[in-house]
């Protein structure tokens, strides 16, 4: 598993992204750039519904759903190209979970098979037995690793922050599945790490239910645990609360801090990360020109290429790569005009603006690093 500096500079959004910016710039203009990973979103196993929840706090929930769907032939042969190029894939979802895709397994297997270093971003709601076995395997690529959203330290807290309606023991059966996963993980001496976020906000913020949380999932075998706080979703409005005030976020820091310093240990340490006042981007919407197609594309649950993991439903399809049911992967990835890259990326920046997509966390940072450069400072638009 990962040493345990490198996970928490992972976490924290210290991920080198762009290692050399002038040989990046060098390469986008070749078209030989890889992508440093693939964020792949299969789609949900329902026609009708997306996700099985509906968090008030969640970027997905202004997603249009057409009904396009990626179908499971050719969301495999997409995974196969992908892997001839790509050294890392990410399993998640913009407006579903990728566990609840019924060809999931399919796509973590040729990950696997290809050495892929592999994550997922998932709630871990349902776990398959297919899944266990993969995850059982002795050779998983290092740095894999599934980091699961739980975000509650009972069922009652699960259920309010992530507006379930019933009564079902939810955050239990996270736990339980969680204890599989790392059961699974054992057996095959598997090489990949498991963490668990959690999000504070009106109602998850108590130190008991923060403790609660903390000794379940250390308990289960978790690598590393990490607090931070939801960014405003886009389209929605939320209940006061959902989305903390920088006040309110400074306030909890200053509660749950000693809670987590207490608990935190060598075998499962804990972070509390507000990179919204670290990295000054607090409520920002984005920042532009934005170089995340060239980095992380993101296969959509509709059959679309993506430029990123927050743009990737039928609602942004103005600004997308293009239809991956008509044409393959690296055709739409290198598909631009790089004598004019100033202008694209200028035109991107307009499209962008029109339709509204919100940058994620990591995507702000690695913007921002690339602009700061400078090695882009003789074709970025003014």
């Amino acid at each position: 598993m990962t040493e345990t500096a490198d996970l928490i500079s992972r976490y924290k959004y210290s991920a080198d992204y762009v290692t050399d910016y002038s040989e990046f710039k060098q390469q986008i203009l070749d078209k030989t750039v890889l992508p440093y990973q693939v964020e792949f979103q299969p789609p949900p196993r329902s026609p009708k519904k997306i996700c099985w929840l509906e968090c008030p706090y969640c970027y997905g929930l202004a997603a249009e759903d057409n009904g396009d769907r990626l179908s499971k032939e050719r969301g495999i042969e997409v995974m196969r190209q992908i892997a001839r190029g790509v050294k890392k894939v990410i399993f998640a979802g913009y407006a579903t979970d990728p566990l609840n895709s019924p060809y999931l397994e399919d796509l973590l297997e040729i990950a696997i098979d290809n050495q892929m270093v592999f994550g997922f971003n998932t709630k871990a709601l349902h776990v398959s037995d297919r899944l266990l076995e993969l995850l059982a395997r002795s050779d998983i690529a290092p740095t894999s690793y599934m980091s699961i959203s739980v975000d509650a330290g009972s069922n009652e807290v699960y259920n309010a922050i992530h507006d379930v309606k019933t009564k079902a023991k939810l955050y239990d059966r996270v736990v339980d599945n969680i204890w599989k996963i790392t059961e699974a993980r054992a057996k095959g001496a598997g090489d990949f790490d498991i963490s668990a976020a959690y999000l504070v906000n009106i109602h998850s913020h108590e130190v008991e239910e923060v403790e609660r949380f903390i000794r379940d999932f250390q308990g289960a075998g978790c690598n590393l645990l990490r607090f931070t706080f939801p960014q405003p979703p886009r389209g929605i409005e939320t209940e006061v609360g959902v989305v903390p005030t920088h006040d309110e976020c400074r306030h909890y820091r200053e509660k749950l801090e000693p809670v987590i310093s207490a608990l935190s240990s060598d075998t499962c340490p804990i972070l509390l990360v507000d990179a919204d006042s670290d990295h000054q981007i607090f409520h920002k919407p984005r920042t532009v020109p934005c170089f995340a197609r060239f980095v992380y594309p993101t296969v959509g649950f509709d059959g679309w290429l993506y430029h990123c993991s927050q743009s990737s439903a039928p609602n942004f399809r103005p600004m997308a790569l293009g239809n991956l049911n008509e044409r393959d992967f690296w055709d739409l990835f290198y598909d631009y005009d790089a004598s004019q890259l100033g202008p694209y990326l200028g035109s991107c920046a307009q499209t962008m603006a029109n339709t509204g997509c919100r940058c994620d966390r990591k995507e702000h940072i690695v913007n921002t690093g690339v602009i700061d450069s400078v090695a882009f400072a003789d074709i970025i638009p003014k």
